[in-house]
């Protein structure tokens, strides 16, 4: 039997995932089945079982992608960027900006109903948690580089107001899902930036 080349598995996998991802699209992460990603990608299901053990494991692998392509987006351009605040408002901006396609709509409403969907299976939970715990964490750091340089207040918890940001960033993003009204998105991305500058900044760093 050929042996099969690395390039070969790695094509099948991310056709395997595209594929998914479509499908969770288009019918939502718990009406898909393996038999719909069968359709979608043309192969066989032994051939989807041979590099995931199930559709959960499929999603994980592609929050997975996502989650390593936006740390690797931001730490790059914070490289550039001399102050916490720089780095705060790169964040904003990055968001604000994003495109709003009806992929990327589709997108969010299949993150928000998989993160439900895990509150309710423990194992999965602990995995939504490490990660949620991962994007807090990084907010919660350029705070307290920005408290450490004086342009941020000291007096700030770090840890709560990282939480309250990303609580806010899933609840512009649920109704964007919802809505689709991209305007108000960006005008309530413009008003979350206000307001946090506002919050972290100390009066002669405030612009």
């Amino acid at each position: 039997m050929p042996k099969v080349s690395e390039e070969y598995k790695e094509e099948k996998k991310n056709r395997i995932l595209e594929s998914a991802l479509r499908c969770f699209g288009e019918k939502g992460y718990e009406a898909t089945i393996i038999d719909d990603i069968v359709r979608e990608s043309n192969l066989s299901k032994g051939a989807i079982y041979n590099y995931f053990n199930s559709k959960e494991e499929i999603y994980l692998q592609l929050l997975q992608g996502r989650t390593k392509d936006f740390f690797s987006e931001v730490e790059s351009e914070y490289h550039k960027r001399s102050s916490a605040t720089d780095k705060l408002r790169f964040l904003f901006e990055r968001f604000q900006n994003q495109p709003l396609t009806d992929e990327r709509r589709k997108s969010m409403r299949l993150y928000t109903e998989f993160w439900l969907y895990s509150a309710r299976q423990e194992d999965l939970k602990k995995l939504m948690e490490e990660r949620y715990l991962r994007f807090t964490g990084f907010l919660k750091d350029i705070i307290k580089e920005g408290q450490e340089t004086g342009e941020f207040n000291e007096q700030v918890d770090s840890g709560f107001i990282s939480q309250i940001f990303w609580a806010l960033r899933d609840g512009n993003v649920l109704h964007y899902s919802l809505l689709g009204e991209e305007e108000q998105y960006k005008k309530t991305w413009e008003m979350i930036e206000e307001f946090f500058i506002g919050c972290l900044t100390t009066p002669k760093n405030r612009e």
